[in-house]
């Protein structure tokens, strides 16, 4: 029981520190978007035990739009949280990705949507 608690507690370990640090992510183009290259931008990630804090800085007219992570967790390889968009185009996101050989992809999806927008990053 114990050996299975340690194993257990160092696998939980290796996957929060998996995360852990700077990502550099692009948007995969949408459909209508086909001709126009993938929309960069980056995540700060910190994990503590299953909670994950941090930003996410997506690409603005004049400068990042950076939005805070909320409700993060990592349980396993999977990481879920959401953020805010603040100003004249409110909205709200919940984030779904998963860690896999190194890289983290997923999806973001707007409150209220069908579907989300799939992403791919790799830790800088």
């Amino acid at each position: 029981m114990r050996l299975a608690l340690a194993l257990f507690a160092c696998a939980l370990a290796a996957s929060a520190a998996g995360v852990d640090g700077h990502w550099n992510a692009q948007f995969a183009p949408g459909k209508k978007a086909a001709a126009q290259p993938p929309a960069p931008f980056s995540l700060d990630l910190k994990t503590d035990g299953g909670a994950v804090t941090g930003t996410v800085a997506l690409p603005g007219k004049k400068k990042p739009q950076i939005q805070k992570i909320e409700n993060g967790k990592l349980d396993g390889d999977r990481l879920t949280f959401t953020t805010s968009q603040k100003g004249k185009r409110a909205a709200a996101f919940s984030w779904d990705a998963a860690l896999q050989d190194g890289q983290l992809a997923g999806s973001r999806t707007r409150d209220g949507a069908k579907h989300g927008q799939k992403f791919t990053a790799q830790r800088n």
